[in-house]
């Protein structure tokens, strides 16, 4: 009985410590997401829809498309670059 104990111990020790913290964590702001104003992948330049559905999620309260999802691994190497990108093409589009 002690080593069945022992081992559902072991078990929920490594499934808790499996579960991510971010997971748990309420980061929220309440803050609206502003929409994605292009209509052209913010990493590679191609338009949206051409290789299937646009990978989309929310970075700084602000949506992000890209082409795909492997492309969100090069918008994570340079976040600032992107969003910095993604700002002087919306101020060409007020323009």
């Amino acid at each position: 009985m002690k080593k069945l104990k022992l081992f559902v111990g072991i078990i929920l020790v490594a499934t808790c410590a499996a579960i991510p913290l971010a997971a748990c964590a309420d980061n929220s702001t309440n803050a609206p997401v502003k929409p994605y104003p292009l209509n052209t992948c913010l990493v590679c330049g191609m338009e949206l829809g051409m290789m299937g559905q646009p990978y989309v999620f929310t970075n700084a309260n602000q949506e992000i498309k890209l082409c795909s999802k492997s492309e969100k691994a090069d918008f994570d190497k340079a976040p600032d670059k992107y969003l910095k990108k993604l700002a002087d093409a919306e101020a060409k589009l007020k323009k």
